[in-house]
């Protein structure tokens, strides 16, 4: 559609000088448009004239001026001659008032008197020595309007965009971050992370969406660098309160950990938990329940398939200052049939808001494995760091 008006856009605005009194928004978006295609439209400067009648007219005034007439160049109207006693003032640029011979006390004379006619003696930019008609006025009107038109259909689609608020019971975070490794063997991940919680006010129930990928890519010992295999989870959290601090929770988790060997981990559990929230600023939730897992690894026989599984949770959540927050969580799974069989996760981090909308995480997460299959315990500990965008 832009292109569709670049051709308009040239003639006009090499004949016309375009004011437009809109929306901060709107002048920002034309301007921005005019410096990039037309640069030598912003840069060009013009006197103000004030006249008795009220009107203003822009204009460079011309070294021709005398005590009776004021001779302007106006980009839109050509060459002007306005009658001197229908000068209110002239309101001069810095340019103007540099490049002008015209006598400063000559330029202002306030006097009053009827408004004059406006003559029209010059040239456009385009077409020297003649006169604009009415004809050409309207035309360039309605190519005005049309990109009026344009920019105000793009303004509101702009405005829509920047306007869009998450509804109030909506909270949650994109995490985006780099864990590094040294020693013999040397690893980079970047890991996307995010969570999204749904708690309406007065509302009994609360949702919780979290997910986490990370992309690992390992040097050997002899320099050569590859990708090592994926790893990412999701979980999903349902939690239902009753008798004021006490509450029912369903969880739904999945894990696929290929750099540990594990292909699938399935795990629903339902339980119930308790809530402690003696300020505003301190939060600490504690529960436990139990149901099913479903293991496929990589490694034979021992872990595979579908068996019980036991589940205590832990949260806590601390603000001490109204952009800072420090979060620590762990959940510990096990098999009732085979104590043997377990795993925990542990993290901890501190997260501090700079915006509304941006901030940092320093955190550490811990995952251990006490048997991934055969009987193989695997341990992964990491330090992580990342730009946190809210919303």
């Amino acid at each position: 559609m832009v292109q569709s008006y670049a051709s308009d856009l040239a003639t006009m605005f090499n004949d016309t000088r375009f004011l437009l009194y809109r929306t901060t928004s709107q002048v920002s978006l034309i301007c921005a448009c005019l410096g990039l295609f037309f640069p030598g439209v912003l840069s060009a400067r013009a006197d103000l004239v004030m006249l008795t009648s009220g009107e203003r007219v822009m204009g460079k005034v011309l070294p021709k001026s005398n005590d009776e007439i004021l001779v302007l160049q106006s980009t839109l109207l050509g060459e002007i001659s306005l009658p001197r006693s229908s000068v209110l003032r002239i309101e001069a640029s810095p340019a103007a008032e540099i490049g002008s011979n015209t006598p400063k006390h000559k330029r202002a004379p306030q006097s009053e008197g009827t408004p004059q006619e406006v003559t029209f003696t010059g040239t456009s930019a385009k077409q020297e020595g003649a006169q604009i008609t009415p004809k050409q006025l309207s035309d360039r009107a309605e190519k005005a309007a049309k990109i009026i038109e344009f920019v105000d259909e793009e303004t509101g689609i702009y405005e829509r965009f920047l306007g869009f608020n998450a509804p109030d019971s909506w909270q949650g975070n994109l995490r985006v971050g780099m864990n590094i490794s040294r020693g013999d063997k040397q690893w980079t991940e970047t890991a996307l992370r995010g969570k999204l919680e749904i708690a309406e006010k007065g509302s009994r129930n609360f949702y919780r969406l979290a997910g986490a990928y990370t992309y690992r890519e390992t040097e050997k010992n002899n320099g050569d660098t590859f990708k090592s295999t994926d790893r990412y989870d999701g979980t999903f959290t349902y939690r239902r309160s009753f008798q004021q601090n006490w509450f029912f929770q369903n969880a739904l988790g999945a894990r696929v950990d290929q750099v540990k060997g594990i292909d699938l981990e399935l795990q629903d559990t339902i339980g119930i938990g308790y809530k402690y929230k003696p300020t505003k600023k301190f939060e600490l939730l504690v529960g436990g329940g139990g149901g099913v897992e479903d293991y496929q690894t990589t490694f034979d026989d021992t872990r595979a398939g579908v068996s019980q599984v036991l589940n205590v949770f832990q949260e806590f959540t601390w603000r001490p200052f109204s952009r800072t927050s420090v979060i620590q969580k762990f959940n510990y799974y096990w098999n009732p049939e085979a104590t043997e069989q377990y795993n925990y996760v542990l993290t901890a981090a501190v997260r501090l808001r700079l915006t509304d909308l941006l901030g940092f995480e320093f955190s550490y997460n811990q995952k251990f494995d006490n048997d991934i299959g055969n009987g193989n315990p695997k341990d992964d500990a990491i330090w992580r760091n990342a730009l946190v965008i809210y919303f």
